[in-house]
């Protein structure tokens, strides 16, 4: 018996890259679009393809992949962010395998993300395993407010072998301001938990993120990209940890 999937997307001013995603999962029994404030033309590009649309004011990404989950129809979701897009391969994949899908299993996709006009395949970016195809009577995201994840412990994990592109960074000052947006994000959370970070523990942690990025995630392999990603990953770093020093 065939299993209906829905697939859930969360997105905000994104009508230079959902339609892309749109289309990669016009296949789906159904299509949940949860969006926090556009003001640009992204709910007009929706409507074209759903009328499940529902607007949230932003909670953080955990809770908002959350509630779209909870907004499906179907047990089996596929959760997208609005910059992704499902390979050809990987919806066959998924389409062939559906009516085997097993309900205490969460399957794992591999994110292959393109920035600058190139797929990187070291740097930490790749292989990018990510839970996205799950049963919702089961499993559900947690409230992280980044860096999200599917709370599965002590489930079964299935790797799917196709691709999901992630077109995520337009240029490299979209990339910029999304890792600032990142760090003032976790300095927030921790600060909530009462965290403190000192003069060593900044130089340590940022001078660690370039070399763990370059050198031991292969950075080097790719180029004056995986250069680039490792200093502002560094540069990340720095600015999340100050951020959290100098809070309020």
């Amino acid at each position: 018996m065939k299993n209906k999937i829905s697939v859930t997307i969360i997105c905000k001013n994104e009508e230079n890259r959902i339609r892309k995603c749109l289309d990669s999962v016009s296949w789906a029994d159904e299509i949940v679009v949860v969006d926090s404030g556009s003001t640009d033309k992204t709910l007009d590009i929706v409507a074209e393809y759903t009328d499940k649309i529902f607007i949230n004011d932003w909670p953080g990404f955990g809770l908002q992949k959350a509630f779209a989950v909870n907004k499906a129809s179907n047990d089996w979701v596929l959760s997208l962010d609005a910059d992704e897009v499902v390979s050809e391969k990987l919806r066959h994949e998924i389409e062939n395998m559906d009516s085997h899908l097993d309900e205490k299993t969460v399957y794992r996709i591999n994110r292959l993300t393109h920035f600058c006009n190139k797929f990187i395949y070291h740097s930490g970016w790749h292989p990018d395993k990510i839970v996205r195809l799950f049963n919702k009577k089961y499993y559900q995201f947690n409230d992280a407010m980044v860096h999200e994840a599917v709370s599965c412990k002590g489930a079964k994990k299935i790797d799917l072998k196709a691709k999901l592109f992630h077109y995520t960074f337009e240029s490299l000052q979209e990339y910029i301001d999304k890792r600032n947006a990142y760090a003032k994000a976790w300095a927030k959370s921790q600060f909530a938990k009462g965290r403190k970070v000192n003069l060593f523990m900044i130089i340590l942690h940022s001078s660690f993120a370039f070399f763990r990025h370059y050198i031991l995630r292969l950075g080097v392999l790719d180029g004056y990209h995986g250069f680039l990603i490792s200093v502002i990953q560094m540069q990340y770093t720095f600015n999340k940890y100050n951020f959290l020093k100098f809070m309020k």
